[in-house]
């Protein structure tokens, strides 16, 4: 140490190119140059690399990436409130967990995971004595919220919001359900736990809502999912309803243009999007180009 940047580009073309993907192979490179951090060393990554990432890039055979996930839909929040027994502690808990991923464009882990010993620390996952907020808009709209204290790409905390739609899946009233039918839960435990059989509680785990998401799915021959659908079908949906993408990246909290990845169904979208236009050409595209632009000026 320190690396030379022609060292590092040779690394990364003979090592990784043509074999490994580019996300990868900027992992590798993010360890080393932690590694001369650490080490006090200056890190030397120019032009030169960026070459040989860019290179790496397009020779990454098909096989080395995963591909995208299905989204989540209505039909598999239906199927799920069909099927579920909202009056079961936890049916109620696993209803209310599918139904606040989908509308609020939550990351699974966010919600159902605890710490790898199996403990809940109310420091990094909420709470039933978390801070909670309702209230009425001015249209007549009532809305909930909680807070999470940690977040991926919040660790200060953030708010979690949504609104009492019309839609019979809505979150404000499956979160109102799990609070009355899971009502004896403890207020420093897990917001979504739930009365166990024994007479105890359990904190909601990933893999106990997934697997009851997908019993339900298969059984109604719905494709089975896996827990980051359900941001991606968040994203999806709000876009296919018109929703303005400002807002739906507000409302998924959304920091970069990955959001640009979650769209999905474009053949949808896009003939939504024009079909508005076309009513108010000159307001929604205006809305457009400044989303555009504003995202050309954060790459």
């Amino acid at each position: 140490m320190p690396s030379p940047e022609w060292l590092l580009s040779n690394f990364i073309t003979t090592r990784g190119a043509g074999t490994i993907a580019a996300g990868t192979l900027k992992t590798w490179l993010l360890g080393l140059e932690l590694w001369h951090i650490i080490n006090g060393m200056p890190w030397h990554a120019g032009w030169l690399l960026k070459r040989a990432l860019q290179g790496s890039h397009f020779s990454a055979p098909f096989s080395s990436t995963c591909p995208k996930c299905a989204q989540v839909t209505l039909a598999h929040l239906t199927a799920l409130k069909q099927n579920l027994d909202l009056n079961n502690t936890f049916d109620t808990a696993v209803w209310e967990t599918a139904t606040v991923a989908f509308w609020c464009q939550y990351r699974l882990a966010e919600v159902t995971e605890v710490c790898v010993d199996g403990s809940f620390d109310p420091l990094i996952y909420a709470s039933h004595s978390s801070p909670h907020n309702s209230g009425t808009t001015s249209l007549g709209i009532t809305y909930s919220s909680f807070w999470a204290p940690s977040k991926k790409t919040q660790p200060a905390g953030e708010e979690i919001r949504w609104i009492n739609s019309s839609c019979p899946c809505n979150a404000e009233r499956a979160f109102k359900n799990h609070l009355k039918i899971n009502c004896r839960v403890p207020s420093n435990n897990h917001l979504f736990s739930f009365g166990t059989d024994t007479g105890g509680f359990a904190p909601m785990h990933r893999w106990w809502f997934m697997d009851r998401c997908n019993e339900i799915w298969s059984a109604e021959n719905l494709p089975t999912l896996s827990g980051h659908s359900f941001r991606i079908g968040g994203t999806t949906h709000l876009l296919l309803l018109g929703v303005d993408p400002f807002i739906v990246m507000a409302q998924g909290r959304w920091r970069s243009t990955a959001f640009l990845e979650y769209w999905r169904l474009c053949e949808e979208i896009i003939p939504t999007f024009i079909s508005f236009s076309l009513q108010s050409q000159s307001t929604l595209l205006s809305t457009m180009s400044l989303f555009k632009q504003c995202l050309l000026t954060s790459m």
